[in-house]
């Protein structure tokens, strides 16, 4: 078990952005960036190119606003998750209005470049599950509502404090686990807000210390670009 702990050399903060980077490494190379995200009101990242990523855009407080380079607005927000594939090329902004947000965004480069720009949005009127994994993105071929030009996988679940969740499995695979909020344990470790763990054993348990807010990928780390 690999745990990756929140510390300051990971912390940007600049205005309204504070921006947590995590770089799950060699380990698992198709998942490029985990960023965690606080933007206050008024924040903007302004348009910018995208191409040959997956990029995996999660709230799980507040509202964000995704604006194309064709005028289309979308909103997300913990009801609304996005994923944007990049391909051939697609330029975007995004920006804060009405809440301060919450966020993780996450890039995977896919298993082969190119391909036609497409934006995906996944509408959950009930919002995030409790002491359940919700199955958000997966491959092509899968039946996850969220699709991936990678073999890769996007759970999330709020764990209730003392309850219990396995960590999600599939063979060939590889976890990496993100606590966005709250903590839990794993066997005498405890995970708190920013920290990441990776390197766990098939049926690994996981406990809720206090309610935690939880992202988990699958990535089958052979099929990196």
């Amino acid at each position: 078990m690999n745990i990756l702990r929140a510390n300051p050399e990971q912390l940007f903060e600049y205005g309204p952005f504070t921006v947590r980077r995590q770089r799950p490494g060699e380990a698992l190379s198709p998942l490029v960036s985990v960023d965690l995200m606080s933007l206050k009101l008024d924040a903007r990242i302004p348009m910018q190119q995208h191409w040959n990523e997956e990029v995996f855009t999660y709230l799980w407080r507040g509202s964000m606003q995704h604006q194309d380079s064709n005028g289309e607005r979308t909103q997300l927000s913990a009801k609304r998750v996005m994923v944007v594939n990049a391909g051939d090329g697609v330029q975007y902004e995004e920006s804060v209005p009405l809440f301060e947000a919450e966020l993780l965004q996450a890039v995977i480069r896919p298993a082969q470049p190119g391909g036609e720009a497409m934006t995906q949005v996944l509408e959950r009127d009930q919002g995030i599950m409790s002491n359940g994994w919700t199955e958000l993105a997966g491959p092509e071929e899968s039946d996850a509502p969220l699709e991936l030009r990678q073999a890769a996988y996007i759970y999330d679940t709020l764990l209730e404090r003392n309850h219990t969740l396995d960590v999600p499995a599939l063979p060939g695979f590889v976890a990496y686990l993100v606590v966005l909020e709250g903590s839990i344990r794993i066997g005498e470790a405890r995970l708190v807000r920013g920290d990441a763990v990776s390197g766990l054993a098939a049926g690994s348990e996981i406990t809720g210390d206090r309610d935690a807010n939880l992202v988990c990928f699958l990535i089958k780390p052979d099929n990196a670009v």
